[in-house]
């Protein structure tokens, strides 16, 4: 083409206005009463690819994050579930598998979950990810594949928010004793342990809970309990602010509509219910309480519509999250990041650490190791001269035989037991081994108490000196000390005495005024501890002794001021656990190796 042809051309071109994407344009909105802002970013153009647009803005991304912690994308091109975890892995530390499930998903990704799977005509209380636990995701990513035809949002709250909405009393009680998580996993009732801890084996459970301080239990049928108490509240560690960090609401029982709380009581016993939640020293929630927290949810609450292609990123502190019931179809996905460790976690770690070091020490339940550990036992009491001359008795049921338990020989001195000279006694008192009689008093007690409380394994009954002389005052023990505080609201008062115990009878009165505490005060008689474990009914006694002349001396002192309530619940939570007592039961049995020698040729090898 000539030169004056293309200008030509050029001239009889038609100017066009050059396309630019528009930018994204942000709002904070005030999603609430209270005002509450969160960010929303809404993209001028389908076009827009969310995973370049983080790629290039994360300078702006972060300033908003840390400033409002909740940011809704909006009219940005995501992808598919690999694109959306890409996304993610943008702007997080690290993405995060969902260990210690709570609630069924499934795995649709590499990191990437459905979020949880519940029928769809009912709502997901408030919740922030993983607070059941003392580690958690900072950050929680949803993203609205599919919004439902009707409902279906996912309403936030503002974690600190609702911590000042919360009734000051509610607020403070869970504060001093965080919340215990019991659940109990059953084959085919929600989720299994197998799903919970990825494994069909028992033993790596085991070392699971065992690392995590949990505890846990086997029941029949493959059944596992498992209970561990985790913090009410947290601090963040960006703002500073105290904010309402637990499920104690979703896990309880309250939380099921009446129809399926009633079959699921019914069917399994309250004590065996799939989840629940208690106040950590054990005490139920109350109506007050599960209304109170639902209540200042509420009141945070912040709503908005899911459209589809909508991506919600959130500071998994700050902020809760919920579902509401919808109709129709919906597909939100999840991912988690950036893990944190709970302010107490360097406490928890190092108790965890301090567990795992003692587990560590093997504690043989063969007989020749139980028999020996029950002689030292009688050897501890003596050298700590809690006995009294022949008076006195420890009973420890035989393995594999529930009719049958070893006592000391009557007309023994406690020092002068040992493992081969322990007679085995049935039910109905006939001696099945050994060359002594039994005690008939002691006969009557261990008796009544072995069978009315089959998870009694050890009982120890002594006329230890303060404790007989505190009993005779007819008073419970008073959390005056620290160790006071093992017994509070744990022990019972036997408030009469009738001479020796020389009748079954009798021994039925001491195993209902027992009912489910661990130790027993006997007025003008002594004491009586029982446990699972001979080392914690032996600990027991020894701190049940002391807590009775801290409480005599507190008489004389004058005005002495207890230890409150909570504190005390929270303490004996603390020290009165059986690894700690075990602990301590091995290095009296040190002690009682040194003070008497001859015991050590009883030792197994």
């Amino acid at each position: 083409m000539k030169k004056q042809d293309i200008l030509q051309s050029l001239k009889r071109v038609v100017p066009r206005p050059v396309q630019q994407e528009r930018p994204v344009r942000q709002e904070i909105i005030r999603g609430n009463e209270q005002g509450t802002p969160y960010v929303l970013l809404s993209a001028g153009s389908e076009a827009a690819e969310l995973k370049e647009w983080v790629r290039a803005n994360k300078t702006q991304l972060d300033k908003l994050y840390r400033e409002y912690g909740a940011i809704l994308f909006r009219g940005f091109s995501i992808g598919n579930e690999d694109d959306f975890q890409q996304i993610c892995q943008l702007y997080a530390t690290r993405l995060l598998d969902y260990a210690e499930p709570s609630t069924p998903r499934t795995k649709v990704g590499d990191k990437v979950y459905t979020s949880t799977e519940y029928p769809k005509e009912r709502a997901i209380p408030f919740h922030n990810e993983h607070s059941y636990t003392d580690s958690w995701p900072g950050k929680i990513w949803f993203y609205c594949k599919e919004n439902a035809a009707t409902g279906g949002e996912t309403p936030i709250a503002d974690s600190a928010l609702v911590y000042r909405l919360m009734p000051a009393h509610i607020r403070e009680k869970f504060e001093r004793s965080g919340v215990r998580y019991v659940r109990t996993f059953h084959k085919d009732i929600d989720l299994s342990w197998q799903k919970v801890f990825g494994t069909n084996d028992k033993e790596e459970v085991k070392q699971y809970c065992e690392k995590r301080g949990m505890r846990f239990q086997w029941k029949d049928k493959d059944v596992l309990q498992t209970s561990y108490t985790a913090q009410a509240t947290a601090v963040h560690p960006v703002t500073g602010e105290k904010v309402w960090f637990n499920q104690a609401h979703l896990f309880n029982l309250m939380n099921l509509d009446e129809d399926t709380r009633s079959s699921l009581v019914s069917l399994l016993g309250e004590e065996n219910v799939p989840r629940n939640s208690f106040l950590g020293d054990g005490t139920a929630l109350s109506r007050e309480d599960f209304d109170g927290i639902m209540a200042a949810y509420e009141q945070a609450a912040i709503v908005f519509p899911w459209e589809s292609g909508d991506v919600l990123l959130l500071d998994n502190m700050r902020f809760a999250h919920s579902r509401k019931p919808f109709t129709g179809n919906r597909k939100v996905l999840v991912a988690m990041s950036d893990p944190v460790e709970g302010a107490t976690n360097v406490v928890g770690n190092t108790r965890r650490n301090t567990a795992a070091f003692f587990t560590r020490k093997e504690r043989p339940q063969t007989v020749p190791w139980l028999r020996y550990r029950l002689a030292a036992l009688y050897r501890i009491l003596a050298m700590e001269k809690l006995d009294e001359g022949i008076s006195g008795h420890i009973s420890m049921k035989v393995p594999g035989r529930e009719d049958a338990f070893w006592v000391n020989p009557f007309g023994l001195f406690f020092e002068e037991v040992t493992p081969d000279n322990l007679i085995t006694v049935d039910g109905k008192g006939n001696v099945l081994e050994g060359d002594h009689p039994v005690n008939v008093a002691g006969f009557c007690i261990h008796a009544a108490l072995h069978k009315g409380r089959p998870d009694t394994h050890c009982i120890v009954h002594t006329h230890s000196p303060n404790a007989t002389l505190y009993a005779s005052l007819g008073r419970q023990i008073h959390p005056v000390d620290q160790t006071s505080c093992m017994f509070f609201e744990d022990h019972a008062l036997y408030d009469e005495y009738n001479g020796p115990v020389l009748s079954l009878d009798e021994g039925q009165k001491l195993l209902e005024a027992a009912g489910n505490n661990h130790t027993l005060l006997l007025r003008n008689h002594g004491t009586l501890t029982m446990a699972a474990e001979l080392e914690t009914a032996a600990i027991l006694m020894i701190a049940a002794e002391q807590s009775c002349q801290a409480n005599l001396m507190a008489m004389h002192a004058g005005t002495v001021k207890l230890v409150d309530p909570d504190v005390a619940r929270l303490t004996r939570q603390w020290i009165a656990n059986p690894l700690g007592l075990q602990i301590e039961f091995d290095a009296y049995m040190r002690k009682a190796e040194r003070f008497y020698p001859d015991l050590i040729q009883y030792k197994p090898l």
